[in-house]
């Protein structure tokens, strides 16, 4: 750390033995560790605190950037929904035709609707919209 050397050490203590003498050196030597000590440990919690806030700065960097992923996949859910939904009116009104009885003798003929959509169409789209609607959900408990 300062790079100080074994004769530079000897040097301080002879110094430290002479200013201080022989009764008063190990009290200083004591004093000098416990601060020493104390310097260190303050020096590591900053640096702990500092590696912290940086982690933490990290991850809410990361859950911003989740959340606007989020929100773009509920946006196309949302889309995608709207799609099946235009979709399923559209074939709707493309398998709904009008019956016309021309069998009546009135100068009005009869209009019937008749559906002839079949029904595994409208379960797949069915269960389409219930796994959009399940990821949906999802996706709000997560936000």
């Amino acid at each position: 750390m300062l790079n100080v050397g074994m004769t530079e050490l000897l040097v301080f203590g002879v110094i430290a033995l002479l200013v201080l003498g022989p009764e008063k050196l190990p009290e200083a030597a004591r004093f000098a560790g416990k601060w020493y000590g104390h310097i260190k440990r303050l020096i590591n919690n900053v640096q702990q605190d500092i590696d912290r806030e940086l982690r933490l700065s990290e991850l809410r960097e990361d859950m911003q950037n989740e959340m606007r992923r989020l929100h773009e996949l509920e946006r196309q859910m949302q889309s995608q929904m709207q799609q099946l939904q235009h979709d399923k009116i559209m074939d709707y009104d493309q398998r709904t035709h009008i019956k016309i009885d021309n069998n009546q003798k009135n100068k009005f003929p009869i209009y019937q609707f008749v559906e002839t959509k079949p029904q595994n169409l409208l379960s797949q789209t069915g269960s389409q919209v219930q796994q959009l609607t399940r990821f949906q959900k999802q996706i709000r408990e997560i936000a």
